[in-house]
């Protein structure tokens, strides 16, 4: 049986957040740090892809990361805008870690991150069964 796009998405923002926390977990050289926010990058993008799928289940059209955003608290898939909204800012940014204070804003937003995310999967999974 074919997983539907938001299952299939909610079960690859699980994986990429475990993944992203088996990052964190690791002791913080270049290396580790630069594989975070590799994680991060990706696990931002698959939320925002699931928030969207699901808004757009509900015959909400949406447009752009931001928007999608707002448009989930809206629907109550998430809280706090302003916090996704700083999250898709230092995603953003993930294209300049070669400087190095840029690098470290962005992990440690990182380190923030899979709380926040895990929010999110709850409530797709409680909308979704």
């Amino acid at each position: 049986m074919e997983l539907s796009k938001t299952k299939k998405l909610l079960l690859d923002l699980r994986r990429a957040t475990q993944r992203l926390e088996e990052a964190l977990e690791a002791e913080p050289t270049q290396l580790h740090q630069d594989a975070t926010i590799q994680r991060f990058e990706f696990t931002f993008e698959l939320a925002w892809k699931l928030m969207r799928v699901m808004i757009l289940d509900k015959g909400i059209e949406v447009f752009g990361p931001k928007n999608v955003i707002r448009r989930a608290a809206q629907v109550e898939l998430i809280n706090d805008p302003e916090t996704w909204i700083e999250f898709l800012k230092a995603r953003n940014l993930t294209t300049h870690v070669y400087d190095q204070p840029v690098a470290e804003e962005i992990y440690n937003q990182a380190k923030k991150f899979p709380e926040v995310v895990r929010e999110l999967i709850e409530r797709a999974e409680k909308e979704i069964e």
